[in-house]
């Protein structure tokens, strides 16, 4: 078996570190040419010319390098949260960030003032056309915000503000530790470690493993509070100066869909998640209580689940991406091969799992904690299925891969449900295929219910917000709610988690509002790729990279109408790809009901 690297390489990018030398130089080159840009764009006429396609193209390429900076930055903050050099950085380039935003503002002011007809004949240009789509975006969006002077200060004041409160709480985050007395003695865990021990198979060690969590949340909880308050308060605020009357407004641009379509997708989860239940209540039973605690809902059903070293998951990836695409399995085997991927189990490095692309060097890192569970197989083939969305569109300028979270989701899912089924279908056991359905169950109940109850908890929120910050009582008694009312009264009554507002990071990432519902539309939406898939066989592949290759330059709805034939704002897609997606809650119960 090939053995591979379990710390990623990040010295081709940038060599050194956060003290690297050719980083230094490279944001000095940003530097200059927004000088020089923001030179040109005072120049231009108010006509489409030349000189406009200039000044577009050099703002293209200068997203480009600030993006290559800002995820090396990234990057070397996730590894090492101690890195107070990374830290720098990443406040450095929040205010490249922030000069980058201000030209693009006064930009988009010459865009807003051309005349429709000069405007259409401007994005048919040769060079100007593949990014046609996105600019015809940013020109409406431009229209429905302030005037560019009041653009521009909120572009400043949130540099200091509200992006602040994000890399606060990340900092908080990253630092927070708990003592956890386990097999190995008495240890310091980051919280990172602490969620991975809440796989294990031991009751008790999940149960502690929560216990200390809450603890540990509970001891910074008023800071978080203030993170989470005041980053809600810089949108409300903005929103209220634009006239934006929903907080739904941006997250739904963000997203390319109609408002619609979400509208449709969560009545449809509403109305069939409670089918769910049945799975959740018979789980609990497994773990020797009559409803589901918080700690067991991902917990193994066998207590001696099937462990992986990295190499056998790679190895399992591999064969099963070889199955579908020739593309993805080349693509798969080079990002182990050249160590774009870290995984490595060790204390200090940050929660979670992200992945994130480098548009000059056309390369991609993925960051992730193997725990040696199926779950962390799942959780990197998912990262890789990321991964691949963006090496299908590395030839594109960046503009045209400007993919949003939705579709991304979808491709990372389509990944975690062909190894999720190969899995299933090679079950060689009752208890096998106990444990996978309990996997392929656990993702739907994690879609369709905490997801969902981190989507009602934000959407009162920020209804309560408006008349003023929230105390940590009552940010608990919002999740409570949002629990109760999306798990339909399947969990334990003293085992919620009510501090999920504060430990979960997807509430503080600024970039994204509302980083909840694109899952959901990623995971339905995938579940009908992958009937497609399954319907027409190899030929699926070569239309997928198709579709892949258009998440840049299209709606949800217009992708979905052209590629699946489908209408997103109906029902009936959604109903398929929730039905499909619990269709095993039979089996599942009848072989827990066997083992009991």
């Amino acid at each position: 078996m090939k053995r591979y690297e379990q710390t990623w390489d990040l010295e081709p990018i940038f060599s050194g570190g956060s003290s690297s030398e050719a980083l230094r130089r490279w944001m000095d080159a940003i530097e200059t040419d927004m000088e020089k840009l923001g030179g040109d764009i005072g120049r231009l006429g108010p006509t489409p010319d030349s000189a406009w396609k200039g000044a577009v193209l050099a703002l293209q390429k200068t997203n480009a390098a600030l993006n290559e900076a800002a995820n090396f930055a990234e990057c070397l903050e996730a590894q090492d949260t101690a890195d107070a050099g990374a830290t720098r950085l990443t406040g450095l380039l929040d205010g490249l960030r922030a000069k980058l935003k201000t030209l693009e503002v006064r930009l988009e002011t010459f865009f807003l003032g051309a005349d429709d007809e000069a405007w259409e004949a401007f994005l048919g240009e040769e060079e100007i056309a593949p990014v046609a789509f996105t600019l015809r975006n940013r020109r409406d969006l431009a229209s429905k915000k302030m005037e560019p002077e009041r653009e521009i200060l909120v572009g400043e004041l949130a540099k200091d503000g509200y992006h602040a409160w994000g890399r606060l709480y990340d900092k908080l985050a990253g630092s927070l530790r708990a003592d956890f007395d386990g097999k190995e003695g008495a240890k310091s865990l980051s919280m990172g470690q602490l969620h991975n021990r809440m796989e294990s198979p031991d009751r008790a060690v999940r149960r502690r493993a929560f216990e200390k969590l809450e603890e540990a949340w509970g001891s910074v909880a008023d800071l978080a509070a203030m993170a989470l308050n005041n980053q809600a308060g810089f949108r409300l605020t903005t929103y209220a100066q634009r006239r934006w009357d929903s907080v739904l407004f941006e997250p739904l641009r963000l997203n390319r869909m109609k408002r619609e379509t979400l509208d449709a997708m969560w009545s449809v989860v509403a109305e069939r998640s409670g089918r769910l239940v049945p799975y959740l209540d018979e789980k609990a039973r497994l773990m020797g209580s009559e409803k589901i605690t918080w700690y067991d809902k991902s917990a193994p059903v066998a207590m001696e689940e099937k462990s992986y070293s990295y190499d056998e998951a790679a190895a399992y990836i591999l064969d099963q991406f070889d199955r579908f695409s020739p593309s993805l399995v080349d693509f798969a085997r080079m990002a182990f091969e050249k160590r774009w991927i870290e995984v490595e189990d060790r204390s200090g490095k940050a929660a979670g799992g992200f992945c994130t692309d480098f548009p000059v060097s056309g390369a991609t890192r993925i960051f992730m904690t193997f725990g040696g569970t199926f779950g962390g197989v799942s959780t990197l083939a998912h990262e890789l299925g990321h991964a691949h969305h963006t090496w299908v569109l590395r030839e594109k300028p960046l503009w045209a891969t400007d993919y949003p979270m939705t579709l991304a989701e979808s491709a990372s899912t389509f990944c975690e449900t062909l190894i999720l089924d190969a899995a299933l279908a090679g079950a060689s056991s009752d208890e096998e295929r106990l444990t996978l359905l309990d996997k392929k169950l656990d993702e739907a109940s994690t879609m369709m219910m905490n997801l969902r109850c981190r989507f009602l908890f934000e959407t009162s929120f920020f209804d309560e917000r408006a008349s003023g910050p929230l105390t940590v009582a009552a940010l608990n008694e919002l999740m409570l709610s949002a629990q109760r009312e999306a798990y339909r009264g399947a969990l334990d009554d003293g085992a919620y988690h009510p501090l999920f507002w504060a430990s979960k990071l997807h509430f503080y990432i600024t970039g994204y509002p509302f980083y909840n519902f694109p899952y959901v539309f990623g995971f339905l939406f995938s579940n009908g790729l992958y009937d497609r898939a399954l319907k027409e066989g190899s030929a699926f592949a070569s239309k997928y990279e198709a579709l892949l290759a258009d998440t840049g330059v299209m709606t949800c709805e217009d992708l979905a109408r052209k590629h699946l034939g489908v209408d997103l704002t109906r029902p009936e897609f959604w109903e398929a790809s929730v039905d499909r997606a619990i269709a095993h809650v039979d089996d599942f119960v009848e072989l827990a009901r066997k083992k009991r």
